[in-house]
């Protein structure tokens, strides 16, 4: 059951026939081309004698794209696939021809170093264009390409382990080459056609929308000299361009001692500043902290006058709690360098979306006057309805909803991602709490299944998935596949896409089988060996790492058994157990949970210490017992004990006051599950969530952070966007609207609302339509009412609900 990466049930039917050679793969010939962190720049001639009712262009390359139309920007980003299984764009360029002669032109990144979210394939381009039904041009080696001359390698560095490079663009008349006029030069020649012979498929999601500009406001400004590295020995041209900036010394001036014009003007300053050497004295060169006074994710974005030579390099971050952007973290780089050329000038760097709120730029070699137009982001965002709603009497509530949406829209892109500056990546255990918010808020059921996918398609021969996806890591977290199990059943009930569903099944009874085949007593060992990280929280002794360090993992060489995973295995087979009784498999559910019955009542025998009525969360280590959160809720959650048992841990996980490891911001989402099991206590849930939810508003957040550390954990580089933290839009919707699916769908639905509230409204969409619901409390009673699509069956409690 080796990791397989390609598809074969999508519809591959015949692209448009035509009489020319077929299309190929290509890439220039120019040496080096298709080495690492390479650029290529591509020209199509294109002539059409009339304006086509219907002209679109299919493209897919690895890494990245951008291309444009007679200088027209008309679409960027490659979907995230695997090599052997790549997908086209389709993009409508109908209103970016003209009538007579006309030019595409790409420029194609190829990253060739694999990371988080990508695994390297051959450096090469396909692409057609086609009007009204006929492809008029192709790759093909009639195509003109050359390496581009603007981006270079100096200087730039990995942005993190789990991203690809920064870049270094030189400007120098660039865009000439995009329009029609330009006359090629000798630099230009005929490409080699690559060896692949593989046609893509169209992609299966939507392309981003770039079409917003924002605009950061100016917060700081002031004089930079140069500084060495931490050592004091290395030079700095041997440095990133992001540890030049860390280094650098900054001295603050007030607006009208660096900026022209600005005798009476405060900060923030708004539009254009101009900044002219004989500012600079005897300082290296100047800089301007930009606050787009949001976070947000996008494309490097500029626009500027000066003369030529003038270097800009810009930095990303979240916070400036430093009183500058943190540009260089532990050997994390979030910086770039743009060499102006003469003349005004408009820049967007296409290729790697960054995200943030501030933008830190230095300014060096600058002869002459800069004026700075525009500092900030093109927006990226994926296309998608925000349907959901709640409101009630809190305000602070509406807010942490409100948030928690904006959180989950700024970590999905080509699939769910755990934060959009530091990774990028997609894990299980960050995307199922991404899937059960956006159920709650979006009506794309396309979304979460590929982000699935992806995932499904590492599992390797032990059923254990790859830590991150699309990727080949030597790394995996056995509880996040366990974890996928979970958000396969989740995805069934809140779209009922049995067919996915049943596509997958086979290869996921061969992983429940693999672990299967490990049991001892039955209970689940830990697998051993350095391919597995035991991480289940970054929590005091759950996060499987050395000394607390998250750049070392704890290698396991014996016989181990965790509480967390022998719970998560549980939920696992009664889980898969639903989806094989949805897709009539009522023989392998019966199986499933059989064991998971047996499983349950050997987990609580080796791990509940009864003096306590708590769960260990490890096996045999009486010297130094641990306890916490996560496993109590986690024994709760997988039905282990009797009821008595299970309702004494509920009330001693809903008491703080309890000696345990809390479980933090990303695991809460099994906590509050636990706790919620008891109607009583939800109270417990809906105050908790308000005081941490609302502490990181009341710091000034504008997306909710990766731990309440914010950008101080994990060795200051904390996100504070990170998308396992916007699961209040899920519990507001499941358990203040009361809103829930029992049947793939929402073909039944349970209305069981618990928080204490007067009054609450809101919307959630599903697969047949919106259900909105009104709710008044008086008691322990709810009046709703409730407008749905007519298929809907409703179960609730008569004595506690009364509809209208």
């Amino acid at each position: 059951m080796a990791a397989r990466y390609g598809r074969d049930d999508y519809d591959n039917s015949p692209m448009p026939k035509t009489n020319q050679t077929p299309t190929s793969w290509v890439w220039p010939s120019t040496p080096n081309a298709a080495a690492p962190n390479q650029y290529a720049d591509f020209r199509v001639p294109l002539h059409v004698d009339q304006l086509p009712r219907h002209a679109q262009l299919r493209i897919c390359v690895d890494t990245n794209f951008v291309a444009w139309v007679n200088g027209q920007m008309v679409g960027t980003g490659q979907f995230s696939d695997f090599p052997d299984d790549r997908t086209y764009s389709t993009i409508d360029i109908t209103t970016a021809l003209t009538a007579g002669d006309n030019v595409l032109a790409i420029q194609a990144h190829y990253c060739g170093v694999q990371h988080a979210s990508y695994i390297p394939g051959d450096a090469g381009l396909w692409f057609e264009v086609e009007t009204d039904g006929v492809v008029i041009a192709r790759s093909d080696a009639s195509t003109l390409g050359r390496t581009s001359p603007h981006y270079t390698t100096a200087h730039t560095s990995r942005v993190t382990i789990q991203r690809g490079f920064t870049f270094c663009f030189q400007a120098n008349s660039q865009s000439r080459w995009l329009v029609a006029d330009y006359a090629t030069t000798s630099e230009w020649s005929p490409v080699v056609l690559t060896h692949s012979q593989q046609i893509p498929r169209p992609r299966p999601l939507k392309m981003l929308n770039t079409d917003e500009r924002l605009a950061g406001v100016i917060v700081a400004q002031g004089l930079l000299k140069h500084g060495i590295g931490n050592s004091g020995s290395e030079h700095r041209d041997n440095q990133s361009i992001a540890a030049q900036m860390q280094h650098d010394f900054l001295s603050a001036r007030r607006p009208w001692e660096l900026f022209e014009g600005a005798e009476a003007s405060n900060l923030p300053l708004r539009g254009p500043v101009t900044i002219h050497a004989n500012k600079l004295n005897c300082a290296d060169g100047a800089y301007v902290l930009y606050d787009l006074e949001r976070e947000e994710c996008g494309f490097i974005d500029l626009q500027l006058h000066c003369e030529s030579g003038c270097v800009i390099d810009i930095a990303v971050g979240e916070h400036v709690d430093d009183l500058r952007v943190r540009a260089n973290i532990g050997g994390r780089n979030f910086a770039s360098r743009y060499i102006a050329s003469a003349g005004i000038q408009t820049f967007t760097h296409w290729h790697h979306r960054y995200a943030g709120r501030y933008l830190q730029i230095h300014i060096t070699k600058l002869t002459g006057a800069l004026r700075l137009d525009h500092v900030g982001f093109a927006v990226a965002s994926y296309p998608v309805h925000e349907i959901g709603r709640y409101e009630e009497n809190d305000q602070l509530l509406n807010r942490i909803w409100i948030t928690a949406r904006k959180t989950l829209r700024l970590c999905m892109f080509e699939h769910y991602e755990d934060c959009p500056l530091r990774e990028q990546a997609l894990y299980a255990n960050d995307g199922r709490n991404q899937m059960l918010s956006g159920y709650y808020l979006f009506n794309d059921y396309d979304f979460p299944r590929e982000s699935l996918d992806l995932l499904h398609r590492t599992t390797e021969e032990d059923g254990y998935q790859h830590l991150c996806a699309p990727a080949i890591l030597d790394i995996t977290i056995p509880s996040f596949t366990m974890t996928w199990m979970l958000a396969l059943r989740d995805y069934l009930l809140y779209t009922g896409d049995a067919e996915y569903c049943k596509r997958v099944f086979p290869q996921v009874k061969q992983m429940l089988a693999c672990y299967e085949s490990t049991l001892d007593h039955q209970l689940l060992p830990c697998p051993t060996g350095k391919r597995y990280w035991h991480f289940y929280d970054w929590a005091p002794g759950l996060d499987g790492t050395q000394a607390s360090d998250c750049t070392q993992f704890a290698c396991i060489d014996h016989t181990r058994f965790d509480a967390p995973l022998n719970a998560l295995w549980v939920m696992a087979l009664r889980a898969i157990a639903q989806v094989a009784t949805y897709i009539d498999d009522r023989e392998t559910a019966t199986h499933y949970q059989a064991v998971a019955g047996d499983a349950s009542m050997a987990i609580h025998q080796a791990f509940f210490e009864s003096k306590s009525d708590r769960y260990r969360t490890y096996l045999n280590d009486d010297a130094n017992p641990h306890f916490s959160e996560l496993t109590q809720a986690m024994m709760v959650l997988a039905n282990v004990g009797d009821a008595s048992t299970r309702q004494a841990v509920t009330r001693r996980l809903a008491n703080n006051d309890h000696g345990m490891v809390p479980a933090t911001l990303s695991q809460s989402l099994y906590k509050y599950e636990a706790i919620l099991q008891c109607d009583a206590l939800a109270d417990v849930v809906r105050i908790d969530m308000l005081e941490k939810w609302s502490s990181m508003l009341l710091a000034g957040a504008t997306s909710f952070w990766e731990t309440q550390r914010g950008g101080w954990d994990f060795h200051h580089a904390g996100s504070l966007c990170h998308g396992w933290s916007g699961t209040p839009a899920y519990f507001l919707g499941a358990y203040g609207l009361g809103i829930k699916p029992i049947e793939p769908g929402f073909r039944r639905v349970s209305i069981h609302p618990v928080f204490n509230f007067d009054h609450a409204q809101g919307i959630v969409p599903t697969p047949l339509g919106q259900i909105a619901i009104s709710l008044q409390r008086s008691g322990d009673r709810y009046h709703a009412q409730i407008t749905a699509p007519n298929d809907v069956e409703f179960v609730y409690d008569h004595d506690r609900i009364t509809i209208d």
